[in-house]
């Protein structure tokens, strides 16, 4: 399968609706544009005149600044770690949702926006906060905090629930006179095109700038985004022999059984979608067309979505899993909320890992999410979390358990690109409390993988022999360059799991632990150098730094094993981190002496651009095949 994304339309789209709207537009790049790529989108938007870019979180918002984008960049969802100071020196605004992330964003000199909940039960500042963090806002502003904008997001249940959301947000925006905010943005492309009273200063443009009617997918046609003068941006195209091409679920696609498809001038129809393939009938061969522009005679993403079930959004989103790979790394937390799927040290696939980005309390009768499907029936607690269909939850998972606290809550609403609520009513939650979601209660998992989803190796090491196997495994992976990091107390194996990485790459010698020189250097086989490095007291000595030079190590060179590793982060561009876990060691014991046959609790996971998702799946699955 592959995926074509054509630029131009995307500018033209954009140069399109802002004659249709008449205000300036704020382009949405979340997501990876939607699975367009989000650089090649952000520059097609601003080539059709975007005065603004958005994104989700400081992570894209980074990775655009850092791709030379120069552009003014809004980011609107932050995990609990967000750093704001990187926001600041970079020149990204944000948005927040709590007093909390107000205080902390003023703190760090960031240009803020207030975004208020009018009625979608996601992330805002919920009503019964909004005076006062209005007020907060005011005061912070007087003191010198930039408050430049005021935004919301509509839910979209029905044209008047719309309007009082409107009505909603002008009223908040009255309140907020007194800050002379330069930007009000409410609408995005639905509601920007359809409800000119929402559009305010400016408008988000999202799925309309890739060519795709928002409002759809109709009747499966295609027409209406076509009326609209918007041309579709993405075009997605497989191989097939005997009706049977390469790329399924695992690629992005859905189960959309009955959707068309294009072979030469011939029409299919999918009878299946497996992991890795895609059958139609009749089984046609030859260069086929999934979707595409239907003013070229191709299907479109629409018909995809009414066979699956669901909206064209998520039915090109997905395909950001395929464009661009399922190389998703590990996010910096200051940057980003966690999205990680677990997969066991076998392969298989088990969760998928997020945590909280907003808990408030709420008002009976406040609708959750787009639609407005899920009404609170009293007051209530709504937890976000930030995973959502861009992330491998279709969906198709509302109504699935998400393990929060020691407790399973079902995701109440619709699911979103980027976020999913949990209605808690009384329990008690908090930011940052990590939540999961079974592989049991969302088969779906083993699908696409996003592609700002990260993977992590879990499960339990039996005893020494099967650590120091791990290790072997480990070590067959590495090359000239990478760094492993073991992290776990006395006893747990770690220089039992280093033995096993030296046996792999053929070290000279004993491997031990290096406690008393604190790093050893071993000759290899496979020729870069074993460097076994104990970091303890690196990280116990306020002189960690200088004593990290002083070792002279050659971290392009050799491969790096440390144990106690966690001080050698600073001095890395990427590295595997892998934490042990064992019972409590008494005094005086180590590692896997004791207690050898007490079972370990391991988790690999990958930092870094060397470290991606798709090496610790090979990883996984190099595994899984001895």
């Amino acid at each position: 399968m592959r995926v074509e994304v054509d630029a131009a339309a995307i500018a033209a789209n954009v140069r399109a609706l802002r004659a249709r709207v008449g205000v300036p537009v704020l382009g949405v790049v979340k997501a990876e544009g939607y699975g367009h790529g989000a650089l090649a989108s952000a520059r097609a938007m601003l080539d059709g005149g975007a005065a603004m870019l958005g994104v989700v979180d400081l992570a894209e918002a980074v990775a655009l600044r850092d791709a030379g984008l120069d552009a003014p960049l809004l980011a609107w969802l932050h995990g609990p770690r967000t750093d704001f100071r990187i926001a600041a020196r970079r020149g990204i605004e944000v948005a927040v949702s709590s007093i909390a992330q107000l205080e902390a964003a003023a703190d760090a000199g960031a240009t803020i926006h207030l975004k208020v909940d009018t009625g979608l039960g996601r992330n805002g500042i919920a009503r019964g906060d909004r005076a006062a963090a209005l007020a907060r806002a005011i005061e912070l502003a007087r003191g010198g905090a930039r408050v430049r904008g005021l935004m919301s997001h509509l839910a979209g249940s029905s044209r008047d629930a719309d309007l009082a959301q409107v009505a909603d947000f002008a009223a908040a925006a009255a309140a907020a006179e007194p800050l002379a905010l330069e930007v009000r943005h409410l609408a995005a492309s639905a509601a920007a095109l359809a409800l000119p009273e929402a559009r305010f200063d400016m408008v988000r443009l999202g799925m309309a700038a890739y060519g795709v009617d928002p409002a759809g997918p109709g009747d499966g046609g295609g027409a209406a985004a076509a009326a609209l003068g918007l041309r579709p941006a993405m075009r997605v195209t497989a191989t097939f022999q005997g009706g049977v091409a390469e790329g399924g679920l695992d690629a992005g696609l859905l189960p959309a059984i009955g959707a068309p498809v294009q072979v030469g001038d011939q029409a299919a129809r999918v009878a299946e979608v497996t992991a890795g393939a895609l059958r139609i009938e009749p089984p046609l061969s030859g260069e086929g067309v999934l979707f595409g522009d239907p003013a070229a005679g191709e299907p479109s993403a629409d018909a995809w979505a009414v066979a699956a079930g669901t909206i064209s959004y998520e039915v090109v989103t997905r395909m950001g899993s395929l464009a661009l790979g399922a190389h998703g790394t590990a996010a910096d937390p200051a940057l980003a909320p966690r999205r990680a799927l677990e997969l066991g040290l076998d392969g298989t696939p088990r969760r998928l890992l997020g945590e909280l980005v907003g808990v408030k309390r709420v008002e009976a009768g406040l609708g959750v999410s787009y639609g407005g499907e899920h009404v609170t029936e009293r007051s209530t607690t709504l937890a976000l979390v930030g995973l959502g269909y861009a992330d491998g939850v279709t969906r198709a998972a509302t109504g699935r358990p998400v393990q929060l606290r020691g407790g399973a809550e079902p995701i109440r609403g619709r699911v979103a690109m980027d976020q999913v609520v949990l209605d808690i009513g009384d329990r008690l939650a908090a930011v940052g409390d990590a939540v999961s979601l079974e592989h049991a209660s969302a088969p779906e998992l083993t699908g696409m993988l996003g592609p700002r989803v990260a993977v992590e190796l879990a499960g339990d090491v039996p005893d020494a022999d099967a650590m120091e196997l791990l290790g072997e495994r480990i070590g067959r992976s590495l090359v000239a360059g990478d760094a492993v990091l073991l992290i776990g107390p006395l006893g747990a194996g770690k220089t039992t799991l280093t033995r096993g990485i030296g046996r792999a790459l053929g070290a000279r010698g004993t491997v031990q632990s290096p406690t008393f020189v604190i790093a050893r250097t071993h000759r290899t086989a496979a020729g870069p150098d074993l460097q076994h490095v104990d970091a303890y007291r690196l990280g116990a000595d306020t002189g960690s730094e200088a004593q990290l030079d002083d070792l002279d190590l050659d971290l392009d060179g050799a491969i790096t094993v440390a144990e106690w590793g966690a001080p050698l982060e600073h001095a890395l561009d990427s590295w595997l981190r892998v934490e042990i876990e064992r019972p409590e060691a008494g005094p005086g014991e180590d590692d896997m002496d004791d207690e050898a046959d007490a079972p370990r609790r391991v988790r690999l996971s990958g930092h870094g651009p060397a470290w991606d998702a798709a090496r610790l799946r090979a990883l996984a699955l190099e595994g899984a095949a001895r």
